[in-house]
């Protein structure tokens, strides 16, 4: 009884790990239904040490108001990405299980506040390529594995959701509610390399009631060398990435 105690005062606390505490939210239902099938290579193999996302705001939203962009500079809060996002596919070599992969939903959903750093654990992707020392990430997501938990808003009605805003980060460092400046490195969708660039901190709206395949080649251009600030290690540099839907 008295460790069960401990346990939930760290979740409360948000300092059982980097990703929030381990739990599946009461609402979560059996994956099914339409999937995405995310794939991302780097221009270097994929390091188990370093943190790649997969972040996702679902909030019926079709126009793309408010998405998820990288944090690069104190103070760093969650340590990764700020804005808007309600759930995140993160790998790393110390996610739970045995692929890397792990899904977490934002508490509070929509009305939550991400900056905050508290997620839920929600699982594993259907289906996931481990890197095997290789510079590919590959991950199937079931749609209904995003529906809020029980007594949070549902933006989508009950419906699968369709309009998502996504982006893709990879960094060198996590550095929770820091206020001191590290030398964190971090790739996102679009050019990194210049605040000017136009493609700076962007992130896309995806209409998953399409089947198609979003990618750098078609929607966001994905440039080379440009891990901010400055050409760092080639294990964040994204060089393609592509979102598929399918049933």
């Amino acid at each position: 009884m008295k460790l069960r105690w401990l346990i939930a005062v760290f979740c409360l606390y948000g300092l059982v790990s980097l990703s929030g505490c381990a739990s599946v939210p009461s609402g979560a239902t059996g994956v099914s239904g339409k999937r995405l099938t995310v794939s991302i290579t780097f221009a270097g193999p994929v390091n188990p040490s370093y943190y790649y996302f997969f972040l996702i705001n679902n909030a019926a939203d079709p126009i793309g108001q408010n998405g998820p962009i990288p944090v690069i500079a104190p103070p760093y809060l969650n340590g990764f990405a700020t804005g808007a996002f309600t759930d995140f596919v993160e790998f790393n070599g110390q996610q739970p299980g045995t692929t890397g992969y792990a899904i977490y939903h934002v508490v509070g959903g929509i009305e939550g506040d991400p900056n905050r750093g508290n997620f839920l654990l929600v699982g594993q992707p259907v289906a996931s390529q481990p890197p095997n020392g290789g510079n590919t990430l590959q991950f199937t997501l079931a749609l209904n594995q995003l529906t809020p938990p029980s007594g949070e808003v549902d933006p989508n009605h009950g419906n699968l959701p369709r309009y998502l805003q996504v982006n893709i980060i990879a960094t060198n460092l996590v550095p929770r509610n820091s206020q001191t400046q590290v030398d964190k490195y971090v790739d996102a969708m679009g050019d990194q390399s210049n605040v000017n660039s136009g493609t700076f901190n962007s992130y896309l709206t995806i209409d998953t009631s399409q089947n198609r395949i979003w990618s750098d080649q078609n929607t966001i251009a994905e440039p080379a060398h440009d891990v901010y600030p400055g050409d760092g290690d080639p294990s964040i540099d994204i060089v393609h990435w592509s979102i598929e839907a399918i049933q």
